[in-house]
């Protein structure tokens, strides 16, 4: 278990949000923690990151390890 940085900006607005995470987070479960706590606009499809730096959406049953995350990954939060 190892804590990463990265760096994730939403679809809808300009600035980025920075944050430390734990790279044994399930994607899922951190996306649904964003949705409790960010100001995202409701959509009819569920969120997803896209992987700035592979050009590839991030499998959200997975963990951020399982997902060859590395600390200072960028990611749009679509």
């Amino acid at each position: 278990m190892q804590d990463i940085f990265i760096h994730i900006k939403i679809f809808t607005q300009s600035k980025f949000h920075h944050v430390w995470i734990r790279d044994t987070y399930v994607i899922e479960d951190f996306i649904q923690d964003i949705e409790k706590s960010w100001p995202l606009e409701r959509t009819t499809f569920a969120h997803f990151f896209y992987h700035t730096e592979s050009g590839r959406i991030l499998n959200s049953g997975k963990t951020f390890k399982e997902n060859a995350v590395i600390s200072g990954d960028h990611f749009i939060l679509f």
